[in-house]
Formats: C-alpha cells, structure tokens, sequence
C-alpha cells in the first residue's frame, strides 16, 4: 500500500527512527507475547480431525473454522484504526484475558448444541485476537529501524512458526494420551499460554501506553489520509499475493492431517520438518533477506511451493520428508520478502495501519481456505483435490507478484520520465 517517502519530522519524533538495533528489549517482548498467544491458534491444527470424530457434517467443519477467521478480518480494520489514537494497554490487556475464558470453554460445549457453542466460542476468539493482534502489529512496526525490515518480520515470524513446531508434535505424542485423547482438554490447556501473555504486558506497558505516530499526527488520523494511502499505494497486487499464499499455507495447516489418513504419511513429521526448515531459514539467512530481488525470488517461491503441494498429493511417500523440506524452504523465504515490499512502500504515519491491512489479507484467507477445502471435499474430489487446489492458489500469488512488479516498473519509469 505504499511508496517510501521520507518524512524529515518523523525522522526526529519518532521513537522507531531513533533505534538502530532490531533485538531492542520491546521487540523481545512482542516476541514472547506473540509466541503464547499464537500456541492456542497452533492447537487447532486437530480441530477438523475432532470435528470429523464428533460427528460434524464437512460443510459446518469448513464454517467453524472459517469463522474465527472471518471475525478477525472484518475487526482488524476497524480496531487498528482505532488503536492509532491509543488505548493500546487496556485494549491488549483485556482481549488476552479473554483468551483464557475462551480455551477453557471448550470443555464445557453442550452435547446437544455442540455446532452452536463451538461457533459461539470461535467468535469470541476472533474478536480477541483482532485486537490483541492489532495492538502487537503497531507496536511492532515501530521497532524495526529503517533497512531492516525483511529481517524483522523473518525473525517475528517465528512467533509463529515455534509454536506449530513443538505443540503438533509434543500433542500428538504426549499431550493427547496423557488427557485421553480429548482434543477439548488439549484446547482448554493452551489457555496457560495467555496467562502467559497476560504477564508479559505488565512489562510492555509503558510501550503501550504511548503513541507512536509523529508529532504532527498526534491529534489523529483522518479516515480519508488513510484511504488515500490504499489508493495511492500500488500494493493491492501485493495483498492479493499475500491472500492466495496464505490460503494454501491454511489449507495445509488444517487439512495435513486428513491427507495423511490417505497417502500413509505422518502429520507431526510434516509439522516439525518445515518448521524447522524455516527456522533454519531465517536464523541463518535474516541478514541478506533484505539484499534479496524481493519480487523476482517471491515468484520462484511461489511456483516451487505449487510444486511442493502437488508432491505431497500425488507423489510417493519416500518424497513426503524431502517435499516438507522445499515447502519449508520456500515459506521461510516468501513471506518476510512480501511483508518486506509493503514496510518499505509506507510512510511512516501509514505504516502501522497498512500492515495490518496485509494482516487482513491473511485473515481473508482464514476465513475462505476452509470453505474452499470444505467444499472440494464435498465435492468428493478428497484431501488431493484440497492439495491440488493449494497448489493453484501459491501460483495465483506468484502471478500477483509478477503484476506488482510490472506495474511499480512502469509507474516508476513513468515518474523518471516526468
């Protein structure tokens, strides 16, 4: 959604213009924060499996996922808007606790209302992590300094990537068997990692409790300086890219495990492979991700993961290890590359609001992905047909990509030229 300008006031006002280390105590912090609150996001990597065990049609399955998602997207918007002019610590604060309430309340779903109360507490989630997510993206974006930006959301997204390396694998090997087996238990359980959370805002208070915009915009921002930022930033390609890559990272999250029940293979294998995989990528490649042909490497990206994702539907099982490998590989490099393109094309009053915009294409994806994988199941074309559609939906994020870079060429000539 943006173009770079550089803003000499804010260079001087702001106190993200003023730090030159990425690993300042704040980002830290958010690290931590981050890392719980996404545990109890992670956990649900079975929900389509229990949901399946307890008797729920495939089109409810794809609704009751989808809908926790759905909820964060229409929210964001709004809440990061509204989080521009304060109220960050209460706001963070209360949505945290509101987790805990929500995790536990998955033992205490009615047997005979149960598609009700698991849509009622799905909602709930939505609403909480809409705002506690807002209050961390625009927190974050003021700690990364200038230059360092695919750094920063490489190594921040192992806030997510931690969790869906250890909690898969660590539930289906102990945690599982230890609770009998319940999936509701496992759920309500992760709500030990927002009271986790809840703690480590007592330290970030401070932070919150201050905005972050430049002086000049301390009294607020306009809906319309806002608006005119998305029109006039070129990046609609860009959050287009960033809906079809995570639709197939949510379909394959979610649906994994119902492949395996067919081609043989082993769903905490895949989880903790790529995983570790991208770990690896970011801790050992963070530093030269932003010397990278942002547009140009996205693309390969984006067809090698078409490729992973076909493999994993059709190819033979020996491959399925090899193939979590590449998907690992690619992920650990498209995403920062894609987040890196729209902190870079903001301005500093935007920057905020515009990645919590990329943030809702992410929602989007949440909230279509089941459908659509809800619907080619239905359709009976099974968990390949889901993966097939994965890989079609990773290539239309590569030819997004390819019309971004195309169109920023032909502006910039254009403005070289005037």
């Amino acid at each position: 959604m943006f173009f770079h300008f550089h803003h000499p006031r804010a260079a001087t006002n702001s106190p993200a213009a003023r730090r030159t280390e990425l690993l300042s105590r704040d980002f830290i912090l958010l690290f931590c924060l981050s890392m719980c609150s996404n545990g109890h996001i992670a956990v649900f990597y079975c929900f389509e499996q229990w949901l399946e065990g307890v008797a729920v049609s495939p089109n409810w399955r794809g609704l009751l996922i989808s809908s926790m998602f759905a909820m964060v997207l229409f929210l964001r918007p709004p809440a990061s808007f509204l989080l521009l002019r304060g109220g960050r610590l209460p706001a963070l604060a209360f949505s945290t606790a509101a987790l805990i309430g929500v995790m536990s309340g998955y033992l205490w779903l009615p047997e005979t209302r149960l598609v009700e109360g698991v849509l009622a507490l799905r909602l709930l989630q939505g609403i909480a992590i809409a705002v506690q997510s807002s209050c961390i993206t625009s927190v974050l974006v003021n700690c990364i300094p200038p230059g360092q930006s695919a750094r920063g959301f490489a190594l921040f997204s192992l806030t997510v990537l931690l969790p869906y390396s250890i909690i898969p694998a660590v539930s289906e090997k102990i945690l599982l068997p230890l609770l009998g087996g319940s999936e509701p238990r496992l759920f309500a359980l992760t709500g030990v990692l927002a009271f986790i959370s809840l703690l480590l805002v007592i330290p970030l208070a401070p932070r919150l409790s201050v905005t972050e915009l430049p002086v000049e915009h301390q009294n607020g921002v306009s809906r319309g300086t806002l608006w005119n930022s998305v029109r006039h930033s070129g990046l609609f390609c860009i959050f287009f890219a960033c809906l079809c890559f995570s639709i197939m990272t949510i379909l394959a999250i979610f649906f994994i495990k119902g492949l395996c029940s067919v081609t043989g293979g082993q769903p905490s294998l895949f989880f903790s492979t790529y995983t570790v995989t991208i770990i690896l990528v970011r801790l050992l490649a963070s530093k030269r991700l932003d010397a990278l042909p942002h547009h140009s490497v996205s693309i390969l990206c984006s067809l090698g993961l078409a490729l992973c994702m076909l493999g994993f539907a059709w190819g033979p099982p020996w491959a399925f290890v090899p193939i979590a490998c590449l998907y690992g590989l690619g992920i650990g490099l498209l995403y920062p590359l894609l987040a890196s393109v729209v902190y870079n094309r903001s301005t500093p009053v935007t920057r905020s609001f515009n990645s919590n915009m990329m943030m809702s294409a992410f929602d989007a994806s949440g909230m279509l992905a089941p459908l659509v994988g809800g619907l080619v199941i239905h359709a009976g074309f099974g968990y390949r047909g889901v993966f097939t559609a994965t890989a079609v939906s990773i290539t239309l994020c590569g030819l997004w990509t390819l019309l971004d870079w195309l169109r920023f060429h032909r502006v910039k000539g254009e403005g070289a030229s005037a």
